[in-house]
């Protein structure tokens, strides 16, 4: 009978019981419900920890702090467990700007020479070595080439296979070349790839992050821009349906707003459950530093410990006098 079953299988399917799947469901039961790792925030850790394999969407205004917030949770993996990632992120900048970024978070020290903890060559160099080895990042050599989402996956799944790398990056969705034509609607075209990202996630022991631009947001009463959803995303329904954890990264305006450099962190969906739970927390933006940090008990706390000495007003004196407007700081 099982055979009768199997000849009549669509091409591509199998069918499993628990007998060929005892092995795994023993260790399954060893290791409990996927859980990811820790981020190396408190206010994070109730909502979201990046397992393997794993699923993320982001989403949030220009200069939201969505990317840098990325940018930091992809490094703190690597300088806690050695992670290491693919990232496409031509929406960040060329790729002097995002080696730039990195350097910076891994050290405090900044590119920019208005501040005084400017960073130094030797500086440049150790860090560098350190970015090399756990983040491979992918550029243009033809300014016209362009990709789909489909080849960008299938070469994170070669580089998993030859150098081990756990996360593949894009920033964002719209510098993908995306072949709806193929598909009769748009919404049939995210379904298939969003469901082909979320199986070779699962196959490849990946986790695949992807930044999504909102097309449009409500206002609240005073006419502010209230954080955006993932509805509010192009194909937001799909989004949401074929997504696993869908985040938003939002920088609230207004008179009430606790300050110029805080975020606001949506966790609009998570899945599987183990890995965290819906929710909100709140996060800080160093410029100096270019690093994310919380307030505990009225004390900056930043993921790193080296970090979590009160800031020396000498170390991020500016060399010109004058003031940084808020909308410049740069995330």
């Amino acid at each position: 009978m099982k055979d009768e079953l199997k000849n009549k299988l669509p091409k591509g399917f199998k069918l499993i019981n628990t007998t060929d799947n005892f092995i795994e469901l023993v260790n399954y039961a060893k290791r409990g419900a996927i859980r990811g790792v820790d981020l190396g925030f408190k206010a994070i850790q109730e909502f979201y920890t990046m397992s393997i394999p794993g699923v993320t969407d982001w989403t949030g205004f220009p200069m939201s702090g969505k990317s840098q917030l990325l940018l930091e949770f992809l490094l703190n993996t690597s300088i806690f467990y050695g992670w290491k990632h693919l990232i496409y992120m031509p929406d960040v900048g060329n790729e002097t700007e995002i080696m730039a970024d990195l350097i910076h978070k891994k050290t405090g020290k900044t590119f920019d020479k208005r501040y005084q903890n400017h960073i130094t060559e030797k500086e440049i160099s150790n860090a560098g070595m350190f970015i090399d080895q756990h983040f491979f990042i992918l550029t243009k050599e033809d300014l016209k080439a362009k990709m789909s989402p489909y080849e960008f996956w299938d070469y994170a799944v070669e580089l998993k296979k030859s150098i081990g790398i756990h996360t593949a990056t894009i920033d964002a969705w719209k510098d993908l070349r995306h072949d709806t034509h193929l598909f009769a609607r748009e919404d049939k075209y995210l379904e298939d790839v969003l469901s082909y990202r979320n199986a070779l996630a699962e196959k490849h022991k990946l986790h695949i992050h992807t930044i999504i631009h909102p097309t449009r947001t409500e206002k609240d009463k005073n006419g502010f821009r209230k954080a955006p959803t993932p509805y509010d995303i192009k194909g937001g329904t799909e989004w949401f349906n074929n997504g696993k954890s869908i985040i938003t990264v939002h920088r609230p305006q207004g008179e009430d707003k606790k300050a110029e450099n805080i975020v606001e962190i949506y966790f609009n969906k998570i899945k599987p459950r183990s890995i965290g739970s819906v929710g909100m927390a709140e996060l800080y933006f160093d410029v100096a530093k270019f690093r994310y940090y919380e307030e505990i008990n009225g004390k900056r706390k930043y993921a790193r410990k080296e970090l979590d000495a009160e800031i020396n007003p000498d170390d991020v004196k500016q060399f010109v006098d004058f003031d940084i407007d808020p909308k410049d700081i740069p995330f």
